[in-house]
């Protein structure tokens, strides 16, 4: 059996990556936020952007913003124009300097790889994939001054509809090979036309982690990240560095056995998620995504277990609550005590005193943030000024990170309910998120808080 030494230096040799997957309506740049605070390693995603969207927003911050330590990031794209597409590339990465950029040929919703015809869909039109990963490779590489760059990647299934052999996925990564290297495989197929919906897609296909092995060793000059099913830190790092190096074991005779439909796994629909014995080097890491939204401080200890640093950022959901906190208190600053008309302020605030003190409110400019159009300042210098007021899309985005803080953590459910209540109360919307979230903070036992993780 390995030592933990030797553990050590066999991950340090092979460093593997975990990566937390694009997820509409939630990677939103709050929930990255969270993440980061997390964790200085684990590796954020945007949610998917669509081509046109980055084309013709009139607002592009709004969906391409980031804070600067959020590095490294990536941003997923959705689309199927390369013209469209390789223009979204150049913005992406000249403007915004993402440190990678994603093609989505995985979302497997009607609206998507239906109705707009891509997404997953995509895998069954690998010509047309090809044009837009070269019209974005192409693009990239003018960004890199001509080098050859690994900037453009693509997320795929393994298969699609009655599609859903080792032949079909090896013959369509064949067809991108010469312009794609970078492959982040959901270990599924996937059903389209509307037979299953998104969430159906993500649960019934049987896994199969047996495939994206073999794709592996079918590619050895390409790089692959496997997602799909993963749910612990555990799971990740024994798929990601193989049980050989991970828990010592030295046997590999049911190895072979596993396949799908798979007795030995014994899970739902045949799934078969049984981790290498030996990870292949180019299965360059994992990615992860709804056990980040069910239970954030599941990542507390990525940078330890995971990375191999010797301490992770924060000890406590206490710390981690606090850090959010400044950071949202900073992005939305109070506005309560800006009063309607001549834009005096008042000294403090009635409702939030409890929380800030008779302390006044910022002076920050309040032109960039996303306010409610119902407050618009209208252009006639003769109408009074109305108070901007913060909308509860912008309250619930905030708050939507934090609901799984205290996942698994008995008698605390209070926690939810205040922070719904609060999010959806207009009077509280201008004390900002900040407030909300440190005022729900104070229904839950300071023990629990600063509780180590």
């Amino acid at each position: 059996m390995k030592t933990n030494e030797q553990n050590k230096i066999q991950h340090q040799r092979y460093e593997k990556e975990l990566h937390i997957a694009p997820m509409l309506h939630y990677s939103t740049r709050e929930f990255r936020q969270l993440l980061r605070i997390l964790s200085k390693r684990v590796i954020v995603w945007t949610e998917m952007v669509v081509d046109d969207t980055i084309k013709n927003a009139h607002n592009l911050d709004t969906h391409l913003g980031y804070d600067s330590e959020q590095h490294p990031i990536v941003c997923q794209i959705g689309g199927n124009s390369p013209e469209l597409c390789g223009n979204a590339t150049s913005v992406v990465l000249e403007r915004y300097n993402y440190d990678e950029i994603n093609l989505n040929i995985d979302c497997p919703s009607e609206r998507v790889s239906g109705k707009r015809e891509f997404g997953a869909i995509l895998m069954k039109k690998a010509e047309l994939a090809l044009k837009i990963i070269s019209e974005m490779q192409s693009n990239a590489k003018a960004f890199n001054d001509g080098e050859v760059t690994n900037k453009v990647s693509v997320k795929c299934r393994i298969g699609v509809d009655e599609l859903d052999d080792l032949d079909f996925a090896a013959g369509f990564i064949q067809t991108l090979k010469p312009v794609c290297k970078r492959f982040y495989l959901h270990a599924r197929k996937c059903v389209l036309d509307g037979l299953m919906n998104a969430r159906q897609n993500r649960r019934v296909p049987p896994l199969n982690y047996q495939r994206v092995s073999a794709l592996c060793r079918l590619f050895p000059d390409c790089d692959f990240w496997i997602n799909g099913g993963i749910k612990t830190l555990k799971e990740a790092k024994l798929i990601a560095y193989g049980k050989r190096d991970v828990d010592g074991c030295n046997n590999n005779n049911e190895q072979e056995q596993h396949m799908v439909p798979c007795q030995l796994c014994g899970l739902p629909n045949g799934s078969c998620i049984e981790p290498p014995f030996i990870s292949p080097d180019n299965l360059r890491g994992c990615m992860m995504g709804r056990a980040a939204m069910d239970n954030p401080c599941l990542f507390h200890d990525v940078d330890r277990y995971f990375y191999g640093e010797k301490s992770n950022p924060c000890r406590n959901r206490g710390e981690v609550l606090n850090k959010y906190c400044q950071y949202l208190e900073q992005r939305y600053p109070r506005l309560c005590c800006v009063r309607d008309g001549d834009g005096a302020r008042d000294k403090y605030c009635i409702i939030c005193i409890d929380v800030y003190g008779p302390s006044e409110c910022s002076d920050s400019d309040t032109s960039t943030l996303i306010l409610d159009s119902t407050t618009t300042t209208d252009n006639n210098k003769d109408s009074p000024k109305k108070k901007p007021k913060y909308t509860g899309p912008t309250m619930a985005r905030c708050l939507k990170p934090v609901q799984g803080m205290f996942s698994g953590i008995p008698d605390t459910r209070v926690w939810r309910r205040v922070c719904d209540k609060l999010g959806q109360d207009p009077r509280v919307r201008n004390c900002g998120p900040g407030y909300v979230i440190r005022k729900a903070m104070q229904s839950i036992p300071k023990e629990i808080l600063d509780q180590d993780f």
